[in-house]
């Protein structure tokens, strides 16, 4: 037989009663009252459930909650025939604390094994991994693969709208001269504007060839 070392995790809630109190004053109160006997008897329960099947305690970690009380006065400014009633703030005294709302229990037990139930558990723990290595990288492949197609979709929307639109022309200034517009640019001479044009389309195009190289293949899912 070979030993097998089986670990389990859990939460117990200790189950705290929140209150909240209203009085004159804006006021509240957040309240935790601890019922012992109850605890006590989760406890027992959960105690003598881990000594049937054998488990041992090995770490407990308590998890808290904030508790806070906070007393504020709303402050009134006295209306006038200008201005209106306003309340302009509040003031007051407050304290926080923590309490332990629940508890993570970590549980081990050493189990005998057979040789071939040994390698079932091996196996199984081993496609788990790989199952979650391969799920990480399709998660990471499908990133890229989104922002990749993000570009090519802007790359040949910028290209359609550059061959349709060509070298435009606008007048602008005092003197309303011509200026020729390529991308949202401005040039002052049509050579310039047609010169940047050309060198935006290949610019354009070479993308539009490059970005579908950058996507990649998944992998089968776990």
């Amino acid at each position: 037989m070979i030993p097998w070392i089986a670990t389990k995790q859990f939460t117990v809630d200790l189950f705290p009663s929140w209150t909240k109190t209203e009085g004159d004053k804006e006021w509240s109160l957040g309240a935790v009252t601890v019922d012992v006997p109850d605890i006590t008897a989760k406890l027992d329960q959960l105690i003598a459930s881990l000594n049937e099947d054998q488990w041992e305690i090995k770490l407990v970690v308590p998890l808290d909650k904030s508790l806070t009380y906070h007393e504020h006065q709303k402050v009134l400014r006295q209306g006038n025939r200008r201005e209106p009633e306003a309340v302009l703030g509040a003031f007051g005294l407050g304290w926080a604390a923590n309490t332990t709302a629940s508890l993570l229990v970590v549980c081990q037990r050493t189990e005998w094994l057979d040789a071939a139930d040994y390698k079932a558990r091996i196996k199984a723990r081993q496609d788990r991994i790989d199952g979650e290595l391969r799920l990480r990288d399709r998660t990471q492949i499908l990133e890229q693969n989104r922002a990749v197609n993000a570009k090519i979709t802007a790359a040949q929307k910028a290209l359609e709208e550059l061959k349709a639109n060509g070298v435009a022309t606008k007048k602008s200034g005092f003197l309303r001269g011509e200026k020729f517009v390529v991308a949202g640019i401005d040039y002052t001479n049509r050579t310039e504007a047609e010169a940047a044009h050309r060198a935006r389309l290949g610019e354009l195009e070479a993308d539009l060839a490059a970005l579908p190289k950058q996507l990649k293949t998944l992998p089968p899912e776990a």
